[in-house]
């Protein structure tokens, strides 16, 4: 595992040149060694363990200036062996103060969301792409409406770990929820209302798998624009239809 992590330390400053230099969101593929070394891993641990070494891991990173920034490190919440993994951008207030994922009024409208189709966040996983919360004011985190989008810098650090999450879940379908996180996974600077809907094919970096993908609105932005709702319940219920038809 430490060839694994210096690969793909070597990576995220390779990430960060590319992405401060383009300003693109297309992220190149892992190494063939490092997706081999973590296969090899995964036959010695189950996935639960490996996940709460990860985790271990995320709580004392500083690959960027968030980790010295949050409060808490919001891993993820949910099933090691989920069929579908939600994934936002990023933690806000609640999330840093709880140091779990999806806890304020957004995370009780996904919890609302999930029920609506019989899933729970003990059935699913749900994570996001950055794993601090990014601050427009960083010095003051018990200010509320300090929450800003991720820059493609600390999300580029971040990447491997939302990676290898994929790879110890293995989750059949991945749900994007947002702009930003739709962004980031596709590597296409597209809006999420031209994407919102379309089932995409997402290839994996570190084992290469195939998983679809449904990108939707983020909970966020339907407590904004509860109009929303109604494309959102349309893409769970297409959602539903392909975990039934993967039973």
């Amino acid at each position: 595992m430490k060839r694994v992590d210096s690969e793909l330390k070597e990576l995220s400053t390779g990430l960060l040149d590319r992405l401060a230099s383009t300003e693109e969101w297309e992220i190149p593929p892992f190494p063939a060694s490092a997706a081999a070394a973590a296969g090899k891993d995964a036959q010695i641990l189950p996935a639960a363990l490996q996940l709460g070494r990860l985790q271990a891991e995320v709580e004392g990173c500083r690959k960027c200036p968030l980790g010295e920034q949050r409060l808490r490190a919001v891993f993820g919440v949910g099933s090691a062996r989920a069929r579908v993994m939600f994934v936002g951008e990023g933690p806000g207030f609640q999330e840093d103060h709880e140091g779990e994922p999806f806890v304020g009024k957004a995370g009780q409208l996904l919890d609302r969301i999930l029920q609506s189709i019989g899933l729970s966040r003990r059935t699913v996983y749900i994570a996001n792409i950055v794993k601090c919360h990014p601050m427009t004011d960083p010095s003051n985190p018990e200010l509320r409406g300090n929450d800003r989008p991720p820059t493609p810098q600390e999300a580029a650090a971040c990447l491997p770990y939302i990676e290898e999450q994929m790879r110890l879940i293995s989750p059949r379908v991945v749900v994007t929820l947002g702009s930003v996180a739709t962004k980031i996974l596709l590597g296409e600077d597209v809006g999420i209302t031209r994407v919102r809907g379309v089932w995409r094919q997402y290839r994996t970096r570190l084992d290469e798998r195939t998983i679809q993908l449904l990108p939707t609105y983020h909970p966020a932005a339907l407590l904004r624009n509860p109009e929303l709702k109604r494309d959102v319940w349309t893409d769970m219920k297409n959602l539903r239809k392909e975990l039934e038809s993967l039973e």
